[in-house]
């Protein structure tokens, strides 16, 4: 991704404070494995693409299971308060997870 993309996904966002990300510690959804769970930190993105998840139930303190990929590894499935859905690996890499646990 070049620079004037990012700036403009990143510009927005609530993660971001006097132009630093505050997302530190925190891992990218799309690096959750199958059986892991976590919880939902912070949504990244764009405005639209931001709204878009929080109507889909990706807002802050929800918790998320990965369930599977797709054979090439794209897209993943997850489940979000009872239902399955699915997101391409690059949306799911702005959703922003605590450190993910093993599903019991």
């Amino acid at each position: 991704m070049n620079d004037s993309t990012s700036q403009e996904k990143c510009s927005d966002c609530p993660a971001m404070i006097d132009k630093e990300c505050t997302v530190g510690d925190m891992v990218k959804l799309s690096s959750y494995r199958p059986g892991e769970k976590g919880t939902i930190m912070q949504v990244c993105g764009t405005p639209e693409f931001r709204l878009r998840l929080m109507e889909m139930g990706f807002v802050r303190g929800t918790e998320v299971k990965v369930i599977k990929y797709a054979p090439l590894s794209d897209p993943m499935e997850f489940v979000i308060k009872g239902y399955h859905i699915t997101l391409r690996r690059d949306q799911a890499g702005d959703i922003m997870m605590a450190r993910p646990e093993k599903a019991a």
